[in-house]
C-alpha cells in the first residue's frame, strides 16, 4: 500500500506528537500511530493519560503503521522536502508480523520496521457534557502563573496535590504548605475538575488560537479542529478554595520583587543546612538563625509592616517568582500565624504561603 504526503507537514506533524512519547514498559507506547484514510493522515501518540493527535491532507491509498523510534524517524523527516511517499508491506516470521515501512522523497529513502497498527491502544471515546471556547495562549498563562506549586504524582500524593484544578472563574494549584490561583471570567466551568498540568502544557501547540474545551465524564478535549489534546481528568473533589483564601486582612504593604529575592538569595547562600530554611519578616528586616549564626538584612518596604511573620524561604521565592516582571507586589497580612497573600496590580493571579512559628521571631 502506498501513500502521498507533504514532507514538511509530515515532519511538522510528527514532530508535535511526539512530545508526548515517554519511555514505557510497553514497546508499542513508545511508537506514534500513522493511519491515514480517506484523504487524511492521521498521527496519534499516548502515555496512557494523554492522547496528542493532529492530521494532514493525503493522497493515495489507505494504509496505518506504528513508528518504532519515532524521534529517529522525525530527524529522517527533516530531511525530506517536497511530496514524501509511504510504502508499508507486511512481513512475518514465526509467530511474529510486523510491517516494512520505506519513506521516499526525490533522491533519498529510509527503511524501517514498523508495528501493526492493530496493536497500538484505542483512544478512549469522549462525550461532551459541557463545551467552552478559551484562548489556548491565555490558558497556559494561567496554568504556568499556578503549577509551580504542586508536587510531583506519586502512590502517596492525592490528586488535589499533584493536579490543577478548575472551579468557576478560577484555576488553581496547591501543595498543602502554598497557594496559587488565577481568576477570570472568560473560562468559568459548570462542573469543578483537576488536570495533570503536563498535559495543559501540550496547550502551546495551539500558539494563540481560539480553541474548544469539551468536558466529558472522564476526560477533556482541546481541539482547533486539526490537533486535539485529550486527556483524563480527575473530581469532581476539588480543593475548597474559597473556604481556604482570607476575605479580610490586619495590615497592607508593598515590596520590591527583584529586591526581596535579591535578598532572599543572600541569605540563601548564608544557610549551612540543605533542607528548610526559615526567615523572619517584620518592618522591612529579614531575619534568619543558622548553624554558624544570625543573619539579617534589610528591604525597602511601602506601607505598615508591623505584623511580623516567618516563612519557608524556598516558598517565598516560588511565589515572588510569579511576579517577577512586576514592579511591586502587595502583600497581605492577619497575624503571625495567617496565611499570607501576595498580589500584583492589574493582575488576575495571587499566591498564598503558609506561615512558619518561629521561636525567637522577638529578635528581629
Amino acid at each position: 500500500m502506498r501513500a502521498i504526503v507533504d514532507a514538511t507537514e509530515f515532519s511538522q506533524a510528527l514532530n508535535k506528537v511526539i512530545k508526548v512519547v515517554k519511555r514505557s514498559q510497553i514497546s508499542v507506547l513508545e511508537g506514534v500511530l500513522v493511519r491515514i484514510k480517506g484523504g487524511t493522515c492521521t498521527l496519534t501518540a499516548t502515555d496512557w493519560t494523554t492522547w496528542l493527535t493532529t492530521s494532514i491532507p493525503a493522497q493515495g491509498e489507505d494504509l496505518a503503521f506504528v513508528f518504532q523510534r519515532p524521534k529517529d524517524t522525525a530527524r529522517a523527516c527533516g530531511c525530506f522536502e517536497g511530496e514524501l511517499s509511504l510504502e508499508t508491506e507486511e512481513k512475518s516470521g514465526g509467530k511474529n508480523r510486523w510491517l516494512q515501512l520505506t519513506m521516499s522523497c526525490g533522491h533519498r529513502t529510509a527503511q524501517t520496521a514498523a508495528i501493526l497498527p492493530e496493536d497500538y491502544p484505542v483512544m478512549p471515546e469522549s462525550k461532551a457534557r459541557h463545551t467552552y471556547t478559551v484562548n489556548a495562549a491565555r490558558l497556559l498563562e494561567r496554568v504556568e502563573h499556578v503549577q509551580y506549586t504542586l508536587r510531583k504524582p506519586s502512590a502517596t500524593e492525592t490528586a488535589q496535590r499533584t493536579h490543577v484544578q478548575f472551579s468557576g472563574n478560577k484555576v488553581f494549584a496547591l501543595d498543602g504548605c502554598r497557594l496559587a490561583w488565577d481568576v477570570d471570567d472568560s473560562l468559568t466551568v459548570r462542573q469543578p475538575f483537576m488536570v495533570l498540568p503536563e498535559a495543559l502544557g501540550y496547550l502551546r501547540c495551539f500558539g494563540s488560537q481560539e480553541i474548544t474545551a469539551n468536558m466529558g465524564e472522564q476526560y477533556l478535549q482541546l481541539t482547533d479542529g486539526t490537533t486535539m489534546i485529550q486527556t483524563r481528568i480527575e473530581g469532581p473533589n476539588v480543593f475548597n478554595l474559597d473556604g481556604a483564601v482570607p476575605k479580610e486582612f490586619q495590615g497592607e504593604f508593598y515590596i520590591y520583587p527583584k529586591e526581596f529575592l535579591r535578598e532572599l538569595d543572600y541569605l540563601k547562600k548564608l544557610a549551612c543546612n540543605t533542607g528548610d530554611v526559615n526567615v523572619y519578616f517584620s518592618g522591612g528586616k529579614l531575619l534568619m538563625e543558622a548553624a554558624g549564626g544570625n543573619y539579617s538584612t534589610q528591604i525597602q518596604i511601602d506601607g505598615d509592616n508591623s505584623i511580623g511573620f516567618g516563612f519557608e524561604l524556598g516558598y517565598m521565592v516560588d511565589a515572588l517568582r510569579q511576579f517577577r516582571g512586576e514592579p511591586r507586589v502587595k502583600v497581605k497580612v492577619i497575624n503571625s500565624v495567617a496565611p499570607v497573600v501576595l498580589e500584583a496590580d492589574g493582575r488576575s493571579d495571587f499566591a498564598m504561603v503558609l506561615p512558619v512559628r518561629m521561636k525567637r521571631a522577638a529578635a528581629a
